[in-house]
């Protein structure tokens, strides 16, 4: 599935550049079937802090979302404030173990390729920020 997301206009102007009154939003409406997965791929820059919240009247649905970032800074995930640790390191891999969809907030980075993976399920609120990586 491919969703174009397009960000609300900030209509207050400062010369060349918008106010930066208000956060940007990104509303989509989504398929979150459990099973599914989205990409995110900004034509700009991805902002550092993020919220994702998905809202529906079904209990039973859930997606992995993943997000490609153009630069090498390593990101986390938190759930009500206290971050979710990423899944166990899989050395068949080489990497954090895949997103099994098993509960809110499960996540791993894939460094080389800088795809942030998360999963979100019904009622669930994350926020996704750069944390101090060497």
């Amino acid at each position: 599935m491919k969703n174009v997301l397009n960000s609300q206009m900030d209509h207050v102007w400062d010369g060349f550049y918008t106010g930066q009154l208000r956060a940007t939003r990104f509303p989509a409406l989504v398929d979150a079937e459990l099973g599914s997965v989205y990409d995110i791929v900004y034509t700009g820059t991805p902002p550092k802090k993020q919220l994702f919240k998905l809202m529906t009247q079904s209990l039973n649905t859930g997606m992995t979302v993943r997000i490609a970032y153009p630069d090498a800074v390593s990101y986390q995930v938190q759930k009500d404030g206290k971050l979710i640790d990423m899944n166990d390191w899989d050395d068949k891999l080489q990497n954090y173990g895949p997103i099994t969809q098993t509960k809110c907030g499960e996540n791993r980075y894939i460094a080389i390729q800088n795809i942030l993976e998360f999963y979100i399920s019904a009622g669930c609120e994350l926020t996704i920020m750069p944390r101090d990586a060497i």
